[in-house]
């Protein structure tokens, strides 16, 4: 996921903290380092005010959507989601909710036994639809990313526990033990195989350090790649994504300090053999995403101004992005050839495959709410957002 420390401020978890195994990976998530501290999230109301002002911001009337409570003791939200043959599916967590409840703790979420929901929604209809019960014996993770590949099934990440993937059709669940832990995004990869990225709980050689899994639909693991940060860093990657015109992997991270200093959220370039060709760390890459028609989308910050750097060039989104409080939170290539860009403050970009973009602020329905992954639905905007249950529709204006 895509929840990281901005530039190492105020949001960042204190490092020595960090236990061992799967605990480091998750008390150095991308959660626990950006948004880790409840003010960084009451600031997202301030982003998204502050977007609407500086530029300007088409008001929207947005239709919210909200699933039954699925716990009676936990307060699950809706995450990343991908969107196939007209159904949004998405990620279901009580992760921050728990952390509020433990004194930002992010191991909160373990304290208790809970359901492992991805849920559906029906984009031409905007309805919800039951949600796929993935729940294995005695889980406690949430869902957080989920990917719909096109053999049909939904893979699925829980970072403290295991991976899977489900049929929607049967609601047949595969579980990828062998896997490990520490799992986070996903994305397609060569062929049928997928992309995972491990923010912690690494490889054998080093424990400590994340890397960059790819796995065939059956769950098996075909290669392992970890990352080498610069000395006294410890890479800790989110975001992957395949770029076939230069034959490489491209990866956003968080790089924590082993000792005293800052986070940095650097990227990584990886040859198809895991070899690390490039590490950038400026401009700050804050997600990637391959799209099959174009090619690989960055939205890259530089400064105050948010652009989507596509091989056929740049498109500017945001010239006063709010970068202490804000953030991308997902790329989803249109069929078009274009794109949906969603910021955490609901503030959503349309760039269509010739350039030319659109933008639209969502409603901050909630206090601490952030959206996670808008999908284009004809249209029609739709999205994700965490606080409850729920997706936010709007007509494009």
């Amino acid at each position: 996921m895509c929840l990281r420390a901005t530039g190492g401020r105020q949001l960042r978890h204190n490092p020595a903290r960090r236990k061992q195994s799967v605990i480091n990976a998750s008390e150095s998530s991308p959660a626990a380092l950006c948004g880790g501290l409840a003010t960084a999230l009451l600031r997202i109301a301030v982003a998204a005010l502050a977007g609407c002002t500086a530029q300007h911001t088409p008001q929207v009337t947005p239709r919210i959507h909200t699933a039954q409570p699925v716990s009676g003791s936990e307060d699950y939200c809706a995450w990343y989601g991908d969107a196939r043959d007209g159904v949004l599916y998405f990620g279901q967590a009580a992760f921050w909710a728990a952390k509020r409840a433990h004194a930002g703790d992010p191991r909160g979420d373990l304290a208790a036994s809970g359901p492992q929901l991805i849920g559906r929604f029906d984009l031409q209809r905007e309805r919800m639809l039951p949600p796929l019960d993935v729940t294995a014996p005695g889980a406690r993770s949430g869902v957080w990313d989920v990917h719909a590949h096109r053999n049909g099934r939904v893979y699925y990440t829980t970072f403290f526990e295991e991976m899977g993937a489900v049929d929607p059709a049967t609601g047949d669940v595969s579980r990828f033990r062998g896997l490990g832990l520490g799992l986070n995004e996903i994305a397609a990869g060569e062929g049928d195989t997928l992309l995972v990225t491990r923010y912690g709980a690494g490889p054998r050689e080093d424990p400590q350090q994340g890397s960059l899994l790819v796995i065939s639909p059956e769950g098996v693991l075909l290669e392992e790649h970890a990352l080498t940060p610069p000395a006294g860093y410890t890479a800790a990657p989110k975001t992957p994504a395949l770029d076939t015109a230069s034959a490489t992997y491209w990866l956003t991270a968080d790089l924590l300090p082993r000792g005293a200093g800052a986070v940095r959220n650097d990227a990584f370039v990886l040859s198809l053999d895991g070899v690390q060709r490039r590490r950038i760390e400026t401009p700050e890459i804050q997600f990637v995403a391959s799209n099959p028609q174009v090619g690989l989308l960055r939205a890259e910050r530089s400064g105050s101004e948010l652009d989507l750097v596509r091989p056929v060039g740049s498109v500017v989104l945001d010239t006063d992005f709010a970068a202490a409080f804000d953030f991308t939170q997902d790329v989803k290539p249109t069929p078009d050839g274009g794109a949906v860009v969603t910021q955490w403050s609901g503030l959503v970009h349309r760039v269509a495959a010739d350039g030319s973009s659109s933008r639209l602020q969502l409603p901050n329905l909630q206090q601490g709410g952030l959206y996670y992954t808008a999908v284009l639905a004809d249209d029609r905007i739709c999205a994700t957002y965490c606080a409850g249950v729920r997706v936010v529709c709007t007509r494009i204006p």
